[in-house]
């Protein structure tokens, strides 16, 4: 009856609708071909690389389902496996340290030698990101208290705000934030600040360290993408957009009985929800503005995944990005890492290392 109300109330003064709205790729974000013309570092079709980090040596250390690898001067090494997915990474000192699904934070040495950090129940399922701090504590965003994090789909539909941030010292974690909507990235911003990706919320907060329940202030917002991972550099801050936000997914998440009737009658393989990669079936529903032609969804179609990274500086603005075309098939980017001017982006969606250089500035 509320619904209906609403629609009425709506019908009668159009200006009391309060519809989510998707703001244009401009600015720093106006689309380009820089991931396209990015040169890919890995042999095609034999990875998946979520997460990456640059380590003290050079190397590139990335995820790819269980196993962590270094990737250094063309070369592909097995740094470490282990039994469940590699959910996260952080390059700590000589170290990385890996978020494992089933098993917690663990220590992998410069040699492979693997040490267990922190099996706290809190950190055992659905990290999403992890920092170091000053103080040698580390930052986990844990995405959801519901799931593991391939849920991201199903919290974004069911509207899960149940994301934390935990602190663990030593063997012992602490919740210090939660009731969020998908923390998706965490880093440090400085000695005393840190920031965080809310990815449902399409926010970019900076929280103080010793207040991390306190809502932070808000650095971008209303962004067209959902915020990922970050990576902090001399100038500002690289992010990973996993995800693009279109406007038939968002009318959804306008309407909840309808959202309710796909979720309960739908395969999940079907979901009208942002992807790291489409490979457009025919089966796949047509939304605003697309056009199939014999089987080809043109290029200028509105997207259901993209290939994206993006840098906003110390004052939140957004003041460069690298994208893929829509139709191009370098999307899903989930992890980015940057050192002296060297920028690589993890894209899952597509199954490589993508290695581009930053704009002069």
């Amino acid at each position: 009856m509320s619904s209906t109300l609403s629609t009425l109330r709506e019908w009668i003064n159009p200006n009391r609708g309060r519809h989510r709205t998707v703001p244009p790729m401009d600015t720093g974000l106006r689309p380009n071909l820089r991931l396209d013309e990015a040169t890919e570092l890995l042999p095609p079709g034999r990875y998946e690389p979520d997460d990456v980090v640059i380590t003290r040596s050079g190397a590139a250390a990335f995820s790819s389902g269980n196993v962590v690898f270094d990737y250094h001067d063309g070369e592909v090494v097995l740094r470490a496996e282990f039994s469940g997915r590699v959910a996260a990474l952080a390059a700590v000192g000589d170290e990385v340290v890996a978020a494992v699904e089933g098993r917690g934070l663990c220590a992998i040495s410069p040699s492979g030698a693997v040490a267990e950090i922190c099996t706290d129940p809190s950190v055992t399922s659905c990290v999403t990101a992890l920092t170091g701090t000053p103080d040698a504590a580390l930052l986990v965003a844990v995405g959801s208290t519901t799931g593991q994090s391939a849920e991201w789909a199903r919290a974004l539909v069911t509207g899960d705000r149940s994301g934390q941030i935990v602190r663990v010292d030593g063997a012992r974690a602490r919740v210090v934030a939660e009731g969020l909507a998908w923390p998706s990235g965490i880093g440090m911003a400085s000695d005393r600040d840190v920031l965080v990706s809310i990815s449902l919320e399409h926010r970019v907060e900076l929280r103080e360290l010793t207040a991390l329940g306190d809502r932070g202030r808000t650095m971008t917002a209303n962004l067209p993408i959902y915020p990922g991972r970050v990576s902090a550099d001399d100038g500002g801050y690289w992010f990973a957009a996993p995800y693009v936000r279109n406007r038939v997914t968002e009318m959804l998440l306008d309407e909840p009985e309808v959202l309710a009737e796909m979720i309960g009658t739908i395969s999940r393989d079907e979901w009208f929800v942002p992807r790291l990669h489409s490979e457009d079936p025919f089966t796949e529903t047509m939304q605003m503005g697309q056009l199939r032609v014999l089987g080809v969804v043109k290029s200028w179609a509105p997207a259901r995944s993209c290939g994206l990274v993006f840098r906003m500086d110390r004052t939140g603005r957004v003041v460069e990005s690298a994208h893929a075309r829509v139709d191009s098939n370098r999307h899903g980017v989930t992890g980015v890492a940057v050192r002296d001017g060297q920028v690589i982006a993890a894209a899952c969606g597509y199954g490589n290392l993508l290695n581009l250089q930053e704009h002069n500035r």
